[in-house]
């Protein structure tokens, strides 16, 4: 499952939203990866442009990885912006679902994050 939401605003505008809001739900934007220039870089060509924020919260990677490190293959959290035909996009696969998949014990703390992420989203289109 993916939470996936379109806006009017520019990539750019989305990303200096979120980096902004993030602190008010405890999450840090620990990168902005341009996927367009990165791909450039190594020769090939992206029409449109794309960014990956890696978003985390200190608290919940912490409570996260003390009790099982196998869940650190899924964070940080990604938030992914793209642009196609006009339209900006902004993606966030389930939190839940990854750590379904890994170790269901951590269900309830998954949705609350989830929550936050979907919140930090909301906001920032």
């Amino acid at each position: 499952m993916q939470y996936i939401q379109t806006s009017s605003k520019n990539i750019q505008e989305i990303i200096k939203t979120i980096q902004e809001i993030a602190t008010k739900h405890k999450f840090t934007v620990l990168n902005v990866r341009d996927i367009k220039e990165t791909l450039a870089s190594k020769g090939f060509s992206l029409k449109e442009e794309c960014f990956v924020l890696d978003i985390c919260n200190a608290n919940f990677a912490h409570t996260l990885l003390t009790q099982d490190l196998l869940l650190s293959s899924i964070l940080p959290c990604k938030i992914s912006i793209y642009s196609q035909k006009g339209q900006t996009t902004v993606v966030m696969n389930s939190l839940v679902q990854q750590i379904d998949d890994i170790n269901p014990d951590f269900i309830e703390l998954a949705q609350e994050a989830q929550k936050s992420l979907q919140t930090i989203i909301d906001e920032a289109i």
